[in-house]
């Protein structure tokens, strides 16, 4: 007997053992499972097609199941495992007519004395899940182009108010009396509040419909630009600003540029009634390497933190506008633009004891081409 059968011998199961065993786990499996080697031929599959004889299947190149996009997809997945012998996932679609239209897979190494010698593949029905996905990314576009037409349309309407309330002011002031002006100076103050929401409302439909290309970005670069901006308001609040090193990453240098302005310019605009703000800008990579923690400190007048869920939303103000100008929409774009980069953002504060913002980025965009 040969001394490699030897291992074989004592893997056998008895028949009990092989009725609740890997063959029967396979074949009930709800999606395909099957092994290819170097060249992407199928070597072993769990089932396949009523129409589609196993013969036709194994041996045969996985490419030519798939339709050439979906092809290079695998491919790529491929040479990533074999690269990295790490595991690697992709989406296709399917070529047939039968069956479903779209599949996740997950492809991982056979290594044999530590070289990837072959690849394991699962793929799962994700059909009706990229339909609703499909359908919630319509619903999205159609609400982002309602929201961007709605508010572009109101400006024009809105600049001539804001301008026949100027010329009245100029020519008509005094024979308005105190009476008139202070209505004059009302509706000029509320139309100067919806100039702002409506510039707040299009930059937020902005955030997804009108991103760049993700390119390298230097944080500390685009922190400092950012500074310079508000310089007359850390001038007028006395204010003390810390900017701590922060690293490159992929990303939107235009968004990027947006989530520290509003962050960084509510640190100043919430701060107390005779305290000088205190502003800290700084961040850590994670242990692995792969995301960095953005955080924005101040020692402003915070907020319960019963209502963070709040801050986030369209519109939601924990303080009045009476106090702090603002649209409540700052926030939610920065949500925004967190999530466009694959990222998030949370909030820690206790009233009057100022607030950290954190937002967590990758430091490498990973986009499923």
């Amino acid at each position: 007997m040969d001394a490699s059968s030897g291992p074989r011998e004592e893997a056998r199961q008895s028949p009990t053992e092989e009725l609740f065993g890997v063959r029967e786990l396979l074949a009930q499996a709800p999606g395909y499972m099957f092994t290819c080697d170097l060249d992407g031929r199928i070597r072993f599959i769990n089932y396949v097609q009523p129409q589609l004889p196993l013969e036709r299947v194994v041996g045969k190149p996985l490419y030519d199941w798939l339709n050439p996009e979906a092809a290079e997809k695998c491919r790529r997945a491929f040479l990533e495992v074999r690269s990295t012998g790490k595991p690697h996932p992709f989406e296709v679609q399917s070529r047939f007519e039968v069956g479903s239209e779209w599949y996740a897979g997950q492809v991982g190494p056979i290594s044999r004395d530590g070289q990837v010698v072959g690849f394991t593949v699962i793929v799962t029905d994700i059909t009706e899940h990229k339909v609703t996905q499909q359908r919630l990314e319509r619903a999205r576009q159609e609400l982002e182009r309602f929201a961007h037409v709605a508010s572009h349309e109101l400006q024009e309407p809105l600049r001539k108010l804001l301008a026949f309330g100027e010329r009245l002011t100029k020519l008509s002031s005094e024979a308005l009396g105190p009476e008139g002006r202070d209505c004059l100076e009302r509706m000029q103050g509320a139309s100067a509040h919806m100039r702002r929401l409506l510039d707040d409302l299009l930059t937020y439909s902005r955030v997804s419909s009108k991103a760049r290309p993700f390119t390298r970005v230097d944080l500390s670069v685009v922190a400092r630009e950012v500074l310079e901006e508000l310089k007359s308001t850390v001038e007028q609040t006395g204010a003390s600003v810390t900017l701590e090193a922060l690293p490159v990453l992929e990303a939107d240098t235009t968004q990027m540029r947006q989530l520290l302005r509003h962050l960084m310019g509510n640190a100043l605009k919430f701060r107390r009634e005779g305290v000088p703000p205190v502003l800290r800008v700084h961040g850590q990579v994670d242990a692995r390497g792969q995301r960095f923690v953005l955080a924005v400190e101040d020692n402003g007048i915070g907020f319960d933190e019963k209502y963070t869920d709040r801050l986030f939303q369209l519109f939601q103000r924990l303080h009045g506008r009476e106090r702090y100008e603002g649209t409540g929409i700052g926030l939610a774009i920065c949500r925004k633009i967190a999530e466009q980069h694959g990222g998030s953002i949370e909030a820690s504060s206790r009233a009057g004891e100022g607030s950290t913002f954190r937002v967590t980025l990758p430091l490498e965009q990973h986009i499923p081409r």
